[in-house]
């Protein structure tokens, strides 16, 4: 989001489950999209399984299962209808591939349909 959109700044620092060249290449705009690319699907694939907490998004869980299968895990895709840097596009391009290799076909991924970052990811 480039800082804007009310973007939460704690979602800009390093969690306890990356490793620090893992959040080094998502830092860096200099970094390589494969390698990049790659460091998100380790990072997907080491939290698959997390419990979900709020009470609205349990009853989305639960419909989303209903319809995808209740053994999967269920990866929501959310950005922006536009890309504000010309290598973004190319990073979920390169990413989307990669995550689905590295995640196996338990995952599911869901978009809500939105041009931009969802419909890249799709294709």
């Amino acid at each position: 989001s480039n800082g804007m959109f009310d973007f939460p700044s704690g979602a800009l620092e390093k969690p306890s489950f990356s490793t620090e060249k893992q959040w080094s290449l998502l830092k860096s705009k200099d970094a390589p999209v494969e390698e990049s690319a790659s460091a998100v699907a380790d990072i997907v694939k080491a939290r698959t399984g997390e419990i979900v907490k709020d009470k609205v998004a349990k009853e989305e869980v639960q419909r989303l299962r209903s319809e995808l299968g209740q053994d999967a895990c269920i990866v929501c895709i959310l950005g922006g209808t536009k890309f504000q840097d010309d290598e973004s596009e190319e990073l979920v391009k390169v990413m989307a591939p990669k995550l689905e290799a590295a995640v196996g076909s338990n995952v599911k991924f869901v978009t809500g349909g939105m041009p931009g970052v969802q419909e890249a990811f799709a294709k």
